[in-house]
């Protein structure tokens, strides 16, 4: 599944994040993303991504930079190149989860040769008579760009989570509820 746009809004009435995620074959797959999920998930797509771009590295010089440093300034660099101005579009999307956001219970995490980020997002809810199942590989300038997304997005939430590249996500002191009124970002 090749990604064209992405968008991630916090979804108050729910308390989740709301992802969307656009293909360039004009596909539209929703997703649920609740505190816990990103409590538990990230610190691993953080771990992944430092990782990642660390491996990169050893290919292209052998300066002995630092990791963090180094994913730092990848991530500086895919940002500088994001469109984060472009409207998330809608037209002609087609839904093959359906119009209900898929609410991940389980998400395998999997890094790929050449910077690139595997994530295999599962719904197993009690009593459901099926599973639903979506899997996107991110490369790095994308991965930057939802990470940077996810971290406007949990400003807004006001769950006290911090993501804080190369720590553990961590609790702050609650900040203003304010943020609800924001429009949502996006990534093209």
């Amino acid at each position: 599944m090749n990604i064209h746009q992405l968008q991630l809004s916090y979804q108050m009435e729910h308390d989740r994040l709301l992802v969307r995620l656009n293909t360039h074959s004009g596909e539209e797959l929703r997703l649920w993303l609740t505190r816990r999920m990103v409590l538990n998930l990230f610190p691993h797509m953080i771990e992944a991504s430092i990782a990642l771009d660390a491996s990169l590295a050893q290919d292209a010089s052998h300066d002995g930079a630092d990791a963090k440093a180094l994913h730092q300034f990848r991530k500086q660099e895919s940002l500088q190149q994001a469109d984060f101005q472009t409207p998330f579009s809608t037209d002609g999307s087609v839904l093959p989860m359906g119009s209900e956001p898929l609410l991940a219970t389980t998400v395998h995490v999997t890094p790929r040769e050449g910077g690139a980020l595997h994530l295999a997002f599962e719904e197993n809810l009690p009593g459901a008579s099926s599973k639903r199942r979506f899997e996107v590989v991110l490369a790095q300038p994308l991965l930057h760009g939802f990470m940077h997304l996810l971290e406007s997005t949990l400003k807004q939430a006001n769950w006290g989570i911090a993501l804080i590249e190369g720590n553990t996500p961590s609790e702050n002191a609650p900040v203003d509820a304010l943020a609800a009124a924001v429009p949502p970002k996006y990534l093209n």
